[in-house]
């Protein structure tokens, strides 16, 4: 008859085997710190901040600490066409060819903070340096761009540059840390059920019965073992 595996076969099969379930986990998490750390490129992340303001507004300076431009909150009209212009803008700054050019030692993104007219633009690159650079770059290429394709219905000024990122925002060693370990510990699981299953050998205490449900009344002594050797 087929043996019939329990869950607490399985509990005591892995605590039998509890040593090599540690060796491979921690390996896994080895070899994840090590690929990690010497095989993938660390990414850099930085980001500029630009404001796009239509035409009614376009004389006026943006003041961060009152949150209005010129000192005086603008009208509800201002701030829409504004919005437009902003979602636009976040789409033209990406297809134009001179923009194009620039952004092509990066990966950039330009997205508009939501419900404002700000452009927030995301530089991300192997180089801390060539990520500040190119977004800023971008960011003072927008007006003559912007000008360009809009004329005087509005302008562009730069709120806030990018600094040269300290340390790479991908990636998360942590994770792969945390991956690895699972990896090895779901790998050591399955080693030690297939060690068990092709395990043959019948073992002291009830395996006899499990298998062919006859009952054991006495076990003959293994008197060549150093185990029998004592009690002989």
């Amino acid at each position: 008859m087929n043996k019939q595996i329990t869950i607490s076969d399985l509990l005591r099969m892995f605590l039998q085997h509890i040593k090599l379930i540690i060796i491979i986990t921690l390996l896994g998490g080895v070899l994840a710190f090590l690929y990690v750390s010497y095989m993938v490129t660390p990414m850099y992340s930085t980001s500029a901040l630009i404001l796009v303001q239509n035409g009614n507004s376009m004389d006026s300076s943006y003041s961060s600490s009152t949150g209005s431009i010129g000192g005086e909150k603008v009208n509800m009209q201002d701030i829409n066409s504004s919005v437009m212009l902003a979602n636009t803008c976040s789409t033209l700054f990406t297809v134009d060819p001179q923009m194009k050019s620039i952004i092509s030692g990066a990966s950039i993104s330009i997205n508009v903070i939501e419900d404002s007219y700000f452009l927030r633009i995301n530089s991300t690159s192997s180089d801390p340096h060539t990520a500040a650079n190119i977004a800023n770059l971008v960011a003072n290429t927008a007006p003559e761009v912007f000008k360009k394709y809009f004329k005087d219905a509005g302008k562009v000024d730069t709120v806030e540059e990018a600094a040269v990122p300290s340390s790479p925002s991908s990636p998360n060693k942590s994770r792969y840390v945390i991956i690895g370990l699972l990896i090895g510990l779901v790998l050591s699981l399955g080693i030690s059920f297939l060690l068990e299953i092709v395990d043959t050998t019948i073992k002291p205490g009830d395996d006899l019965y499990k298998q062919y449900e006859i009952p054991v009344f006495a076990e003959i002594v293994d008197f060549e073992s150093e185990g029998g050797a004592r009690k002989k």
